[in-house]
């Protein structure tokens, strides 16, 4: 079995067919949310080996998300996956140790590559 991922996007039908995917590769979903709020409580409840996180979303975005997991944990690894990756992101973002920034739609090969490379270190 791969690592384990938590994924949040505020996308039901993404977050479905991601989670779907990620599990066919063998990697343990153990969670999903669609706020950054969500993320933070996920990411504290389980710790997992990666987070997979939006940055636009309602009430709580991504950068909040972000943010708060790295209080909690600095090293934690973090997959922005985005459609909205622009200068205003790039420079809240940057402050963070972000494991990869990934813009929607991107390839779900790469991201299985990616998502195996960061949960084996």
């Amino acid at each position: 079995m791969n690592g384990s991922v938590v994924l949040v996007d505020d996308n039901d039908d993404l977050l479905e067919s991601l989670s779907e995917f990620l599990q066919m590769k063998g990697f343990n979903i153990l969670g999903c949310g669609h706020n950054g709020l969500e993320a933070v409580q996920l990411y504290e409840e389980y710790r997992p080996d990666v987070v997979l996180l939006d940055l636009s979303m309602p009430n709580y975005d991504g950068i909040y998300g972000l943010e708060n997991i790295k209080k909690i944990n600095p090293n934690a690894k973090v997959i922005i996956l985005t459609g909205h990756y622009n200068e205003k992101n790039r420079e809240k973002i940057r402050p963070f140790d972000v494991s990869k920034i990934m813009e929607k739609p991107c390839s779900l090969t790469q991201l299985d590559l990616v998502l195996k490379s960061l949960s084996m270190v």
